[in-house]
Order: structure tokens, then C-alpha cells, then sequence
């Protein structure tokens, strides 16, 4: 292998890292490697929201193009107010190509998780987001989409880094 082709190869297999942000009884705001993460454990409100909008576009702004979002919908978390998706809408739709991939994951069954998709499905219409974005329901699947996505990475390492940022402030 030539130098240039090593550099490129250390780079892909290094291990991606968690940073956490914020990490409070209501959200948990990060970053695993390229991905930006938001774990919403209640209902979001415009103050929290503002949180999240902050982390990704400061790591949009570092490597536009290359980042991804990811979004974690836990079952204790109500469906957020139409500020707050008029919000999320523009956040993303803000973002156009800088943002390389968007993924959110509603977690749960019946209900209250088939409304939250339903909501999250209309913002997504709204937003005309020009990245690829899908809606979930378990964080294993959308990591290997996100990995797949971002063409770097591994999902179960994904995954396990969500994990990790789940217990935070637990």
C-alpha cells in the first residue's frame, strides 16, 4: 500500500469516541465520532430543543458534508409541541447538504410510538431536508444505516456508544 492509502485506512478503523455534552434528566446532547446524537427521555421544549440545534450545527460547521445526525426517541418522551417541529424542521432544512444523513429512532410499540412517527414523518415533508432521512424504531437498524451513510464506522460500535450515552445521568 502506498503512504496515502495507509492514512485513509487508519482513519476508517479508528474507534469512534462519546462525547456528551449535556447529559440532563430530560435529554442527553452528544457526539459518537461524525454522528451528532440527541436522546430525548421527555417532551422536548424549545429551551432543550436549543441544545441540540447548538451541537449540530457547531459539528456541521467543523466538517460540513461528513456528519450525521442522530435522533432517540425513548419511550417516555411525549410528542413535542408544533414550536418545537416548526423548530426541528428548520434546523434540519437550515442544514441543506451540509448535513450528510439524518436518522431518527422512536422507540416502542402501539400508540403513543406510532404518533410520534407520524409527527416526525409530517416534519420531515415540511422540512425538504436535501439529506437522506429515515425514521426507526430500534437504534441497531438505524446504526447501520447511519455507518452505511456515512461510509465510515461500524454499527455495532455505533450502537454501543448510544448505549453508553443512554446511562448518562441515569
Amino acid at each position: 500500500m502506498n503512504e496515502r492509502s495507509l492514512e485513509g485506512f487508519s482513519r476508517a478503523a479508528a474507534p469512534w469516541r462519546l462525547g456528551v455534552a449535556h447529559a440532563l434528566d430530560a435529554v442527553v446532547v452528544g457526539t459518537i465520532g461524525p454522528v451528532c446524537l440527541t436522546i430525548w427521555r421527555t417532551k422536548p421544549s424549545l429551551e432543550l430543543f436549543e441544545l441540540q440545534r447548538l451541537e449540530l450545527e457547531a459539528s456541521v460547521a467543523k466538517n460540513p458534508g461528513q456528519v450525521g445526525f442522530l435522533c432517540v426517541v425513548e419511550t417516555t418522551s411525549d410528542p413535542p409541541d408544533q414550536a418545537v417541529r416548526d423548530a426541528s424542521a428548520a434546523m434540519i432544512s437550515s442544514l441543506g447538504k451540509r448535513l450528510a444523513a439524518c436518522a431518527c429512532v422512536i422507540e416502542g410499540t402501539g400508540f403513543r410510538a406510532a404518533i410520534t412517527r407520524t409527527v416526525l414523518s409530517g416534519m420531515q415533508l415540511v422540512a425538504r431536508n436535501s439529506a437522506p432521512t429515515r425514521f426507526f424504531e430500534r437504534v441497531p437498524i438505524a446504526s447501520a444505516w447511519m455507518t452505511e451513510r456515512l461510509g465510515r464506522g461500524r454499527d455495532t460500535e455505533l450502537s454501543a456508544l448510544v448505549e453508553e450515552a443512554r446511562a448518562a445521568r441515569r
